[in-house]
């Protein structure tokens, strides 16, 4: 058992570097206060709502990934921009509309799949998603130009930005995933296959757990991006025990799974009419 309890020291201490080096410090402008609100507002409606509002949520969804596609397509296709974006996500929100059922049900499949992916991932040693302890070189931005480098460029220089940190990322996921054996595929493809057949038997019941799953992360994570934006110091005490914020969402699905169960199991009684006297009619 003591040698279990090093294992998991070791295993924070490994998380505690894997935050460190990916996530930079957030600057508190209004699009990261803004996106971390909205994400917490949406968040709690799926934790709370989310088996009310499935059909809303799946359609809002699709709204954003037509808008998305439709902006790639401008892209490649050289086409206006905006108009592109609306009608695509326009028609995607239509067609969710009408199979909304269909498309839960490949969440389903995705959300079991991906959580058993991410655990065959980093149940190892973290470390290999850390870069090396051999020194790198990063180019200094402004090097070789009159005058002293810009504020942003500056903040490059001591911290990566975050696109580029998501697809350095990225990268180092799909290597590993690539050196993942035929053993290794058996968790995520028997989790997928989880996944389908409880959309098949329990669709709604579910999709209540799962989008409440997901509510709750994005809810902790958009209020952490806003609380660490506007007070800096907090984000040290946030990567010291990154399990704290982990059990906070895994208390707020239970708590919302709770909720929707009672108000499902127990629906509001419609009122009665007060019924008409023959005699006074």
């Amino acid at each position: 058992m003591f040698a279990q309890a090093i294992d998991q020291q070791l295993w924070l201490e490994k998380l505690q570097a894997f935050l460190h080096y990916y996530l930079p410090p957030v600057e508190s402008t209004p699009a990261v206060n803004v996106g971390g609100l909205v994400a917490v507002l949406v968040g709690l409606v799926l934790v709370f709502r989310g088996g009310k509002y499935e059909r809303l949520v799946v359609c809002a969804f699709a709204l954003v990934m037509g808008g998305w596609l439709g902006y790639r397509l401008s892209i490649i296709a050289d086409v206006p921009g905006p108009i592109t974006v609306a009608l695509a996500g326009v028609l995607l929100s239509v067609i969710a509309y009408k199979t909304y059922r269909w498309w839960l049900a490949t969440g389903s499949v995705l959300v079991l799949f991906g959580i058993a992916l991410v655990f065959q991932l980093g149940r190892g040693d973290l470390s290999k998603y850390l870069p090396s302890n051999e020194k790198t070189q990063i180019p200094i931005k402004g090097e070789g130009l009159a005058g002293l480098a810009s504020e942003a460029d500056q903040m490059g220089n001591l911290h990566p930005h975050f696109q580029d940190q998501l697809r350095k990322m990225g990268g180092r996921l799909l290597d590993e995933m690539k050196q993942l054996d035929i053993v290794a595929w058996i968790v995520p493809i028997a989790a997928a296959i989880a996944g389908g057949l409880l959309a098949f038997w329990a669709l709604r019941t579910f999709a209540v757990v799962w989008l409440g799953l997901l509510g709750a992360g994005m809810a902790i994570l958009g209020g952490s991006a806003v609380l660490c934006a506007n007070w800096p110091a907090l984000r040290d005490h946030v990567f010291a025990k990154p399990h704290i914020p982990g059990a906070i969402a895994i208390g707020l699905w239970l708590i919302g799974l709770t909720l929707q169960a009672k108000a499902a199991r127990f629906p509001k009684k419609i009122a009665r009419e007060p019924e008409k006297d023959p005699a006074k009619s």
